[in-house]
């Protein structure tokens, strides 16, 4: 198995919003040669001369610290919405231009994907059966919608990311379903689990086990976000020492388990997201602290990717 670990820039959020500030952390700070970029930190992109100015300052960035991005990746602003599952037409169409403009930003920036929370459905919706039905049929054929302007545009994914309210995707069912395979028209619809999603309330066994999603989804996964959490919520805490007393996520059994599905090629993405309360040194360090926990149990196994892969 070959793995590519990384890091989402929306530890950087109202610290160091410059790509040149945050390409110097991840560079000089953790080591790390890949990005997964945060909409949060690309701002103004919905016109085309923005779109052209957002790209062109990340990739300046991201060439004078020698790092790869891997795609585009939604933050808290957009998951502080309902998007594609929004109650009302206009608001769910106004998302579907917004997501569009997405594919187009990350096509401009030549990277491979997009994705992430793509909707929240309102708890009276949630509550009515046919509501609910004719939400999931609008969120595939925007889904649908989305694919096909990213094979247009050159992308060759878009992901779907497991969440923690049951109105959102969070079940193995819900993920699962919004999966294609794509075709000459469509890019395939791919899989990103966070460990730390695995708390959804009212769910029971393996859906609150971060290791049996791994086993569920191991031959569909195009990324993993790695937060060190428990078993009671959603902390994107880092890997340090203490936080890995309290939380659920060893290194070293991801490694493992992902292997076990004879997946060949995994890409790790760090997503932590402090709060607002720490200090600006202790999060470099503890950043730091996470990217070498996770390259030591890469590197111990010998599954980091060589270069070009």
């Amino acid at each position: 198995m070959n793995v590519r670990l990384g890091i989402n820039t929306c530890f950087a959020v109202k610290r160091w919003p410059r790509p040149a500030d945050w390409a110097r952390v991840v560079h000089d700070d953790l080591g790390l040669d890949l990005v997964e970029l945060s909409l949060d930190l690309l701002e103004g992109f919905e016109t085309d001369e923005g779109r052209r100015r957002v790209a062109a300052e990340n990739q300046a960035a991201l060439d004078e610290a020698g790092l790869t991005a891997v795609g585009t990746f939604t933050g808290l602003n957009g998951y502080s919405h309902n998007l594609l599952l929004h109650p009302d037409p206009g608001a769910r169409a106004a998302a579907l231009r917004w997501y569009e403009a997405v594919v187009d930003l990350t096509a401009e920036l030549g990277l491979a994907g997009t994705g992430g929370h793509v909707g929240a459905m309102s708890a009276p919706d949630w509550r009515d059966p046919a509501t609910r039905a004719e939400r999931w049929a609008d969120l595939k054929s925007s889904l649908a919608t989305l694919s096909a302007r990213a094979r247009r545009a050159g992308l060759e994914y878009f992901l779907i990311e497991n969440l923690v309210p049951v109105r959102e995707p969070a079940t193995m069912a819900q993920v699962a379903d919004l999966l294609t395979a794509g075709d000459e028209e469509h890019v395939p619809i791919g899989a990103c689990i966070d460990l730390g999603h695995m708390c959804v309330a009212g769910t029971t066994g393996p859906e609150r086990d971060p290791y049996a999603w791994l086993t569920r989804f191991g031959a569909e996964l195009f990324e993993v976000q790695l937060q060190q959490s428990d078993a009671d919520g959603d902390h994107h805490w880092a890997f340090t020492p203490e936080r890995n007393r309290q939380g659920r996520i060893d290194a070293g059994r991801v490694l493992d388990t992902l292997a076990a599905t004879g997946v060949e090629d995994v890409t790790l993405i760090l997503e932590m997201i402090p709060g607002w309360e720490e200090s600006d040194d202790q999060l470099r360090a503890d950043l730091a602290t996470s990217a070498d926990y996770w390259r030591t149990a890469i590197d111990g196994r010998g599954m980091a990717a060589k270069a070009g892969r």
